[in-house]
């Protein structure tokens, strides 16, 4: 079960007065736009030769200006307050620009460069979100209104006929576009944020999932004696709440272990390193399973509470005087088949989940072994896996299928192969509901010299 690591890209990093002076570029190019169209004004729209002249003065000078700020912009000088002045500035323009057309359309009622006012409003908008659309609008608002109250003659009703006509339109361009300014940055930052958490739960799955890798064998382990096979699959990539370990703490003698925390995947995983380090302890020290339960189960005790508990069942295997002891705490019985006769033997003893009662007590019993002796130990996400149907894998087709791994002399590996095999047959593509652990151990003391 290797990992391997991988040296991640470092993202490039764009800085925001970079954005801003990036932003302010493209402003300067809608500038040049609303420059040529000035130029151009005068000639198609059929202007007086005194109008031609102011507006070569006023464009020259907005010529100008439109290069400085490109320049500021190009090579990233910042210069505090620079937009608040470029909108001021701008707005200053175009009223200048509105005044010199006034009457030179083809209506010859107001001036047809009115519309450069909303490109005002929308940049306005983009920089300063509502608040700076509204306060463009209320400048724009208090110049047009100073332009027409010059060239109509004091005239009021083209006053109240302005604010009907033109005004309530930039209050309502400066409303829309500062409302969808706004929405599109909430968002982009629901956006922005969503995935520095998804980023955090990915970095924190990845490393539940490197975690629980430690914690399982990266090999089958060996033991002299014994034919060990194992498949173990979570349901999820982040880690998983099924842990089996063998260890061997004297020559002749080994410990099996299977366990199920309840709290899948990462919730789970977190338990396990506890309970790993509780087991290999117990293990050292005690030599019956019920005893090491016991004692693991009083370590892990105080950390389970409220919520969690983990079921687990404990093997003593020894080889030289063909004995086996076990001890379970909840967890499903594993199915020991008989070499000569094929027979199943229950392997049942009572026993509180770990973590509910921190006294509980396990008794332990003891089988004599013969070779050819099959032990299976599984968690539930073997036998409770379900077809599409909804039908369940079962306890009686595992037994059944290592009745008849037994009677064919089949290898440890091989009974391990058929049984997931047939589990992921039943299961028809679906994805596991839970996670699912195997063991088939075959008891061959030949192999160690025992006799």
């Amino acid at each position: 079960m290797a990992h391997q690591d991988t040296q991640p890209v470092p993202p490039v990093r764009t800085t925001t007065h970079a954005l801003q002076q990036e932003s302010d570029l493209v402003v300067t190019i809608v500038r040049t736009a609303l420059i040529i169209l000035a130029v151009l004004a005068p000639f198609i729209l059929g202007a007086t030769v005194v109008t031609r002249l102011a507006m070569r003065v006023s464009v020259l000078g907005a010529i100008v200006y439109n290069l400085v700020t490109f320049i500021i912009a190009a090579r990233r000088i910042h210069v505090r307050g620079l937009r608040v002045f470029m909108v001021v500035a701008d707005t200053l323009l175009v009223t200048t620009w509105v005044y010199l057309t006034w009457s030179a359309g083809p209506t010859h009622v107001g001036s047809p460069l009115f519309p450069f006012y909303y490109i005002i409003i929308i940049i306005s908008a983009l920089w300063f979100a509502v608040p700076g659309a509204l306060s463009s609008a209320g400048l724009i608002t208090v110049l047009y209104l100073a332009v027409l109250f010059h060239v109509s003659g004091n005239d009021p009703f083209a006053l109240i006929d302005a604010l009907y006509r033109d005004v309530a339109f930039v209050f309502l361009v400066a409303l829309v576009t500062g409302y969808l300014v706004d929405t599109h940055k909430r968002e982009r930052e629901q956006w922005t944020r969503s995935q520095v958490l998804l980023a955090q739960y990915q970095e924190r799955f990845r490393a539940a999932q490197e975690v629980y890798e430690m914690l399982i064998p990266t090999e089958t382990p060996r033991v002299p004696g014994l034919d060990i096979a194992a498949r173990w699959r979570p349901a999820l990539q982040e880690g998983a709440g099924d842990f089996y370990d063998i260890v061997s703490p004297v020559p002749g003698r080994a410990v099996i272990v299977i366990a199920d925390v309840s709290g899948k995947h990462s919730r789970g995983a977190l338990k396990l390193p506890l309970f790993k380090s509780a087991f290999l302890a117990a293990a050292q020290v005690w030599e019956d399973p019920g005893e090491m339960l016991a004692q693991v189960n009083r370590i892990v005790y105080p950390l389970l509470q409220p919520e969690m508990f983990i079921s687990t069942c404990i093997i003593v295997i020894d080889i030289n005087a063909h004995r086996l002891t076990y001890a379970n705490a909840g967890q499903d019985p594993p199915v020991f088949v008989r070499g000569t006769t094929y027979n199943t033997v229950l392997l049942e003893t009572g026993g509180l989940v770990l973590g509910v009662d921190e006294h509980a007590t396990y008794p332990t019993e003891t089988q004599t072994l013969h070779p050819g002796d099959t032990l299976c130990l599984y968690t539930d996400g073997i036998t409770e896996t379900r077809s599409p149907d909804g039908e369940e894998f079962g306890y009686d087709s595992l037994e059944g299928r290592v009745q008849a791994a037994v009677g064919l002399h089949l290898s440890a590996e091989e009974i391990a192969a058929n049984i997931y095999d047939a589990v992921l047959t039943h299961m028809r593509g679906n994805p596991p509901h839970d996670d699912m652990t195997l063991l088939a151990i075959r008891f061959v003391p030949e192999e160690a010299g025992v006799v």
